[in-house]
């Protein structure tokens, strides 16, 4: 057991900017990005040893973080009641607030763009931002390449028009 615990949070640290990425792009604020992240921390937890190495360790992250932060932010009012200690995880959150809070003007500008998508492109963008094929994207998120490629020439001509626009 001490092996498992000692070999997840060693994953974690490795995919630990996945899991900021995504509560970054479906939380507006800092508690509410920690009770995400702790979320998808559980989930990868409880998933972890059923992990087969088929994909890579950051798109199997990525498919268990879109997924709690999907259904986290469709169900905001319910909360789990078991808590884990964020400490033992190893997890900066003001290092990466930080990090967040020192982008430039045009960052945060297409961010506040990003944050009014719905869950699914935006999880799409995140992805291919990422550097993400897009057949891993659709892997992750349960639908074909060829209609990934179309959202995202879609979502990449609307974030241009509405760039342009603000």
């Amino acid at each position: 057991m001490a092996d498992d615990t000692e070999h997840f949070l060693a994953f974690v640290k490795d995919q630990k900017k996945i899991l900021y990425k995504v509560a970054y792009a479906y939380c507006r604020n800092a508690e509410d990005r920690r009770d995400l992240i702790q979320e998808m921390l559980v989930a990868l937890w409880q998933s972890f040893g059923r992990f087969d190495g088929r994909c890579q360790p950051s798109t199997w992250t990525y498919r268990v973080a879109m997924n709690v932060a999907i259904s986290f932010y469709r169900h905001e009012g319910r909360r789990r009641r078991d808590t884990v200690s964020l400490d033992e995880f190893g997890l900066d959150f003001a290092a990466a607030d930080e990090v967040f809070a020192q982008t430039g003007d045009n960052m945060r500008v297409l961010r506040a763009l990003i944050d009014r998508l719905d869950e699914l492109n935006r999880a799409l963008i995140l992805m291919f931002l990422d550097g993400f094929s897009y057949e891993e994207i659709a892997d992750v998120v349960g639908i074909t390449a060829t209609n990934v490629s179309t959202r995202l020439s879609r979502i990449k001509q609307k974030l241009q028009r509405e760039f342009g626009a603000a």
